[in-house]
């Protein structure tokens, strides 16, 4: 149906000189908000399902504020949208946004709908609900039309010549393009990604500017429901590749990329985006967003709100942000760059800046936690170190902010590996994922919690659905893998993590699984190569000389009690996991359980696991192991 209103537009174009006629395609969209129905397909505005007498200008301007809405769109942009055509003043503006409070019945000091920035310009405030109507429809011009009588004049045979040339033309089209147009509008958007945003300021030292508003930008279009959209480690894989976009998109399994740039000046920001389908290659809809530095979040809100109105899916009105403080800002964004490049050192140094520039930035706090939590398992601080100022930062971002999703999953993340308060977690992991439903790390999070109460198939379920939305995280692949291994599904998990090992060039985390894989499959001489591979990878790294020796004599055993040896004499204070493992490999029970109550003194990680670790299976039945989970209160 499209094409053929397309055509009768390029029909209509045709007749002009003999009809002076304007027509014009509308968007087939209708705005609902409270009462009130902003069709602008018939171009008209409906109150309780009555009709409303408003003037076209007026009409057009609540259009456009609406299409704009969450965004203070400033006077001369409003200008230039309805009145291109005429050189106006101010007051007519002034005019029609009067007419439209009487007909909203809008109090510009408590408004509702309209609101009124001084000196600046208006932003609609209202939530909004978006339908597609079912068909575009023709409308007349938006200017109105002066009546008056029709001329009786005949047409003349040349303009009837031109008008059947156009039919025959118009007609060929059709049967051309009618089967590709109908499949293209029968396939919605469902699925996006963003592509890195390009650093236009000529400066490289920008260039963590551009992929931090790439990782926000990301996390606003996350929070659209029913839209798929790929996490940042996928997407920053190809920074710089320009490869052509159906071969990304193709690879990342969406339906649309978007891409821009971003530059920064002074106080100012602008960012330019594109909306194109992947399928046909086609560009959807482009924009440019300007404003200062500290209206960076209302910027992000308004190129995620365009990119939502153009895929045809609802978004929920954001609140209205405070502005930021652009020198808090700037460090959370140097903090998040870091973070991603897992300099946790640099990371939690400038998180922590942007919360002592601005004690109110609860984003700020959340990144400041999941640093620290970073920082723990990289082993730059114990957790009786880092653990408790992480807890009291996704806390304060909760207080803060009770719509942080990250926040949330980092609270409950810590509740998993740390305090071990397992029903805590589960609120909070699951309502992170009910905030961010797009977010790869609140899923990764809550697989990590239901392996923890010994629910691994369901954890591989949800690390399923994690690597859905980063396919190109290594993290994600890797930690996949150790799932399944979990889940006693021995021969999926070294396919798995064979596949993240391709992705890294160091993978003794990867090997380290390998080999207890291997283990629980009874390949020994597997196990204890994968082992050496692992160890070799150790920072600080241990002396390997002695179990190269013993894995090459295929000496079970004594390889197991000389790496504990190794252990012991290692400063690291969580080996004594390690070494309780090591202990009930040797069946050495009495000095495994007493390392596993050191461990938990400590709060290791990997105690977190105690109930769904194969290699633990054979002490089960023992009152110290029941002891341990007593403790830990399981």
């Amino acid at each position: 149906m499209t094409i053929f209103l397309k055509f009768l537009h390029l029909v209509d174009n045709g007749a002009r000189k003999l009809h002076s006629k304007e027509c014009k395609e509308s968007s087939a969209v209708i705005f609902r908000f409270d009462r009130f129905q902003a069709d602008d397909t018939d171009f008209r505005l409906i109150a309780d399902g009555v009709p409303v007498s408003l003037e076209p200008k007026a009409l057009r301007l609540l259009l456009y504020l609406i299409q704009n809405r969450g965004r203070l769109v400033r006077k001369q942009e409003l200008l230039d949208a309805v009145w291109a055509e005429a050189a106006v003043s101010e007051s007519a503006l002034t005019r029609c946004v009067g007419l439209l409070r009487k007909t909203l019945d809008d109090d510009s000091r408590e408004p509702r709908f309209i609101e009124t920035v001084p000196t600046a310009g208006y932003r609609f405030i209202a939530q909004v609900d978006i339908t597609a109507s079912a068909e575009p429809t023709v409308i007349q011009s938006l200017a109105p039309s002066t009546p008056g009588p029709r001329p009786q004049t005949s047409p003349r045979p040349r303009s009837l010549f031109l008008l059947a040339a156009i039919l025959v033309a118009g007609l060929a089209f059709l049967v051309i393009a009618w089967p590709r147009a109908t499949r293209a509008r029968s396939a919605p958007i469902r699925s996006l990604a963003v592509l890195p945003l390009d650093n236009l300021s000529g400066d490289p030292s920008q260039e963590y500017f551009a992929d931090g508003m790439t990782d926000e930008l990301i996390t606003e279009l996350a929070r659209i429901p029913n839209l798929r959209v790929v996490s940042r480690t996928s997407v920053m894989a190809d920074k710089g590749s320009r490869r052509p976009l159906p071969d990304i998109a193709r690879q990342l399994d969406v339906d649309a990329i978007v891409e821009g740039s971003i530059v920064r000046s002074g106080d100012r920001i602008r960012i330019t985006a594109q909306l194109i389908d992947a399928r046909t290659d086609r560009h959807l809809w482009a924009q440019s967003f300007e404003g200062p530095t500290s209206d960076v979040l209302s910027l992000q809100d308004s190129v995620a709100q365009q990119i939502a109105n153009q895929a045809r899916l609802v978004i929920a009105l954001p609140a209205p942000r405070a502005p930021v403080n652009p020198t808090a800002h700037d460090a959370y964004l140097r903090g998040r760059y870091f973070f991603n490049k897992q300099d946790f050192v640099h990371s939690i140094e400038y998180f922590h800046q942007a919360v002592s520039l601005d004690p109110t930035y609860a984003s700020a706090y959340a990144g400041y936690a999941s640093a620290l939590d970073a920082a723990t398992a990289y082993d730059l601080g114990t957790p009786e170190q880092l653990m408790p100022e992480a807890l009291a930062a996704a806390q304060r971002a909760i207080q803060l902010d009770p719509q942080n999703g990250e926040a949330y999953t980092e609270f409950g993340s810590i509740q998993t590996i740390y305090s071990w308060d397992w029903s805590a977690a589960e609120q909070n992991l699951l309502r992170g994922i009910s905030l961010n439903p797009n977010d790869s790390i609140a899923e990764f999070k809550y697989a990590t919690y239901l392996e923890a109460i010994d629910n691994p198939h369901e954890a591989v379920v949800h690390m399923r659905r994690a690597l859905q939305l980063d396919p190109l995280s290594f993290l994600i692949n890797r930690r996949l893998g150790v799932a399944l291994y979990y889940d006693r599904q021995y021969d999926a998990a070294l396919a798995q993590l064979q596949r993240a090992a391709e992705m890294e060039r160091s993978t003794g985390t990867v090997e380290h699984y390998l080999s207890l894989t291997y283990e629980q499959k009874g390949d020994r001489d597997q196990a204890l190569q994968h082992d050496l591979f692992a160890w070799h990878e150790r920072q600080p790294p241990l002396d390997s000389a002695a179990l190269l020796n013993l894995s090459r004599q295929h000496e079970w055993l004594p390889y197991w009690r000389a790496r504990n040896l190794l252990l012991i004499a290692s400063p690291r204070d969580c080996n004594v996991y390690e070494i309780g493992l090591d202990d009930v490999r040797v069946n050495e029970l009495d000095q495994a359980f007493d390392s596993f109550q050191h461990a938990i003194d400590k709060h290791c990680f990997d105690m977190a696991f105690l109930r769904v670790i194969p290699l633990l299976d054979p002490i089960r039945h023992d009152p110290r192991y029941a002891a341990l989970l007593t403790r830990m209160h399981q």
